[in-house]
């Protein structure tokens, strides 16, 4: 017993002395390919940045590099280990459980599948202010499962592909023009045609106001009192004050003019910024 024991250790001994200069080669190709790995997908980034001016794409496609690069290094070892077999069976296997996998965790597969389509063909960019399902926020970042946001308050949101995919999005950034409209009520006792222009001429005393798309004030409503509705245009890369600032110097200067024409106001509703995912808004297109 014992000396088969001992038999059995020489023979492992003799076998590891054997392998072990392949395994420190193999060892040390592998670390220097784990290195290489990232030297390229850093490469590859910095190349498609430079070129495409898009961070998400590049940083989505170095990362696929750097996992192609490694898997090629882990083959290369195999190989060297005399495992080249082995190598081809957990590659061809790993392909196989890719698709059973595939079947048995769909949302995560789908949610990589998703993350490709984003990477070559998407509406957005790193920065842009989106909403969709219900969140709005910045996009910060994009990997194989999910995209990224910062909210208005602060928060991270990771938000599976497959939702950003399979639902409306809305892109606030890839339009700068932003429409505000609000709704001044005023007495019947009051000269309509005379507050009409008021107002319009007060809007047009505001800087950021654009002339074209012209402002525009109609009469809304006829209940207990009559509603003068607005209209107006702000082109954000342009205007040197935020949204919120110009709305509400507009709807103070109409209503100081107003009330020094005599013009007896009731009420100030359904203010809103068309475009907008809130009604505080936050300039996302100024530096």
């Amino acid at each position: 017993m014992e000396t088969e024991f001992i038999n059995e250790v020489n023979v492992f001994w003799k076998e590891f002395i054997h392998i072990l200069p392949k395994a420190i080669i193999a060892f040390v190709i592998f670390i220097l390919f784990l290195f290489l790995s990232g030297k390229v997908s850093n490469l590859v980034k910095n190349r498609l940045v430079f070129r495409t001016k898009d961070p998400l794409l590049s940083g989505f496609i170095s990362k696929i590099t750097k996992w192609i690069v490694s898997i090629i290094g882990f083959v290369i070892c195999m190989e060297i280990l005399g495992f080249a077999t082995l190598a081809g069976g957990i590659v061809t296997g790993a392909g196989l459980s890719a698709v059973i996998l595939g079947f048995a965790f769909k949302n995560i597969g789908e949610n990589f599948l998703s993350g490709l389509l984003l990477a070559f063909n998407r509406p957005f960019n790193t920065g842009d202010l989106i909403q969709v399902e219900g969140y709005t926020g910045k996009i910060t970042s994009m990997d194989f499962r999910t995209t990224n946001i910062e909210t208005f308050d602060g928060q991270n949101v990771f938000i599976p592909n497959s939702i950003i995919i399979n639902n409306p999005l809305v892109n606030y950034t890839y339009e700068s023009k932003r429409r505000i409209d609000f709704t001044i009520q005023v007495d019947y006792t009051n000269d309509l045609d005379k507050a009409k222009k008021i107002i319009l001429n007060s809007i047009k005393k505001v800087k950021d106001v654009l002339e074209e798309p012209k402002p525009l004030v109609i009469v809304d409503e006829l209940t207990t009192s009559m509603s003068i509705k607005s209209f107006f245009w702000i082109d954000t890369k342009i205007s040197e004050s935020s949204l919120p600032e110009i709305k509400s110097n507009v709807i103070e200067l109409s209503r100081n003019e107003l009330n020094d024409e005599g013009i007896f106001i009731t009420d100030v509703t359904q203010i809103k910024i068309m475009n907008d995912p809130v009604n505080v808004v936050l300039d996302t297109n100024k530096k």
